[in-house]
């Protein structure tokens, strides 16, 4: 299994008090619910036929919507990712966790809802629930800040957070490595693509599945968090091909808002 060697620095809590630098909006356009950001979680294998046609499903909704406004991440799970043979080894304990012992591929969640059996999957069934979330309340802004050092190929991410409503509980932070254009062996209706273009692949957290908790208690409107993780990238990865997607969450798991940044 190829693996982001991960050294763990878990995201610090910050007095909510405290003054930090502000940070710009991750979003924009003209959808409707301002700033809001949706993250695409497509759970795909290179062994599954259906696939492909899945992802250029989600990557058109993202092209329709905006791209500052929606992002997608392959998380290759479950058995159709297991790899065999020359199909590549995409598999993460994260990813694993994520997938949660489905039994089918392609599945999508939006936001970390509504993981749907794909393969039935027409663009009514993911168009729908992405207009939904980008529709919402923005609740917080996020902003990852990436230093890597092309030597040692390790990886710094600050992530500084803003709460921009009064809100209460627990909410984490979770970072995740993200490696686009790699070719390789993918199962497709028309048989073996041996030079098929495999995009937005999850490569791996920088804090675990669930993240790092920043605030376990009340948040008034402008009350500023931030976290500091650190891992290096593994010889195997492109750094010139990598980026971080960063994304709040709520104790239920809901992401609330994603932001992304590339690694150089």
């Amino acid at each position: 299994m190829a693996a982001l060697l991960i050294a763990l620095v878990g995201c610090d809590k910050i007095d909510p008090d405290n003054t930090l630098k502000p940070v710009n909006p991750t979003g924009g356009g003209d959808v409707e619910g301002g700033n809001k950001t949706v993250l695409i979680k497509d759970f795909t294998g290179a062994r599954c036929v259906n696939c492909p046609a899945a992802a250029e499903t989600a990557h058109a909704l993202q092209h329709q919507l905006g791209e500052d406004r929606v992002f997608v991440m392959s998380v290759h799970a479950g058995g159709l990712a297991q790899p065999a043979g020359q199909f590549p080894d995409f598999l993460t304990e994260e990813g694993t966790a994520w997938y949660n012992n489905h039994d089918s591929n392609p599945l999508f969640s939006v936001d970390n809802v509504s993981l749907t059996d794909g393969n039935t999957l027409y663009v009514d069934q993911i168009d729908a629930p992405v207009a939904a979330a980008l529709a919402e309340e923005q609740s917080f802004e996020i902003e990852p800040t990436v230093a890597f050092d092309e030597t040692s190929r390790d990886l710094t991410v600050n992530v500084s957070l803003v709460s921009l409503v009064q809100q209460s509980g627990q909410f984490n932070v979770t970072v995740c490595l993200v490696e686009d254009n790699i070719v390789g062996w993918q199962i497709t209706p028309e048989g073996i693509n041996r030079e098929y273009v495999f995009r937005n692949v999850f490569r791996g957290t920088l804090n675990g599945a669930n993240g790092e908790m920043v605030s376990d208690g009340d948040l008034a409107p402008q009350a500023e968090l931030s976290c500091s993780c650190t891992g290096t990238l593994s010889s195997d990865f492109n750094p010139d091909e990598c980026y971080v997607i960063a994304y709040v969450s709520g104790a239920n798991g809901k992401i609330l808002q994603t932001a992304m940044k590339k690694v150089k």
